[in-house]
């Protein structure tokens, strides 16, 4: 007898600075800034951080969609000094400007709000697929714990399976152009 392996062997797809709780939940809960352990949430399937508004965000999207059972994400906790909930929030409402061949998150007060190394289809994905709940700046865990509960039984329709690139710790230093640019004109209108 073959025994077939667990979708969720191979899940989360993307290292990062989470936990993961049972992965049949339809709930992902990003806590930005705020140590996730320390809020004691339950009833997840994925609880990390995110701190900045390109690579961060886009694991996060990489390891909500890779799982076909989350729905939501609850986005909760203090803000990152490089504003990634509220790019979070941003790409929900009003997506991504591919000009000049760069994906930008529309209204983003990041410095580098890009997502240039996944896919424009998994962008769509998610925009279409996922509920984003936003909480930024709740750090009560009773409040997001009340939000995770309220996703209980949501389902989110059995996407294809998407082929993801591989994102690393130096993906980011393809932006180091565009943050000097955007320090060095910060620096001369101050």
């Amino acid at each position: 007898m073959t025994r077939k392996r667990s979708f969720y062997m191979g899940w989360p797809v993307i290292s990062g600075d989470y936990i993961v709780g049972d992965p049949k939940s339809p709930v992902a809960v990003v806590t930005l800034a705020s140590d996730y352990q320390s809020l004691n949430l339950k009833n997840y399937a994925i609880c990390g951080t995110c701190f900045t508004e390109n690579f961060g965000i886009e694991k996060v999207i990489v390891n909500v969609l890779s799982n076909p059972r989350i729905s939501c994400l609850v986005v909760c906790g203090q803000e990152s000094d490089h504003f990634a909930g509220q790019s979070l929030l941003a790409l929900a409402e009003n997506g991504v400007s591919a000009f000049g061949g760069s994906k930008r998150i529309i209204g983003s007060e990041g410095v580098i709000p890009y997502l240039d190394d996944i896919p424009a289809t998994a962008i769509s994905r998610f925009l279409r697929e996922i509920e984003v709940i936003d909480l930024v700046g709740t750090t009560d865990p009773a409040v997001i714990q009340q939000a995770i509960d309220s996703c209980s039984g949501k389902e989110r329709g059995e996407a294809p399976e998407l082929s993801m690139p591989e994102i690393n710790e130096h993906s980011w230093k393809k932006y180091e152009p565009e943050v000097k640019k955007n320090i060095m004109s910060k620096i001369k209108k101050g």
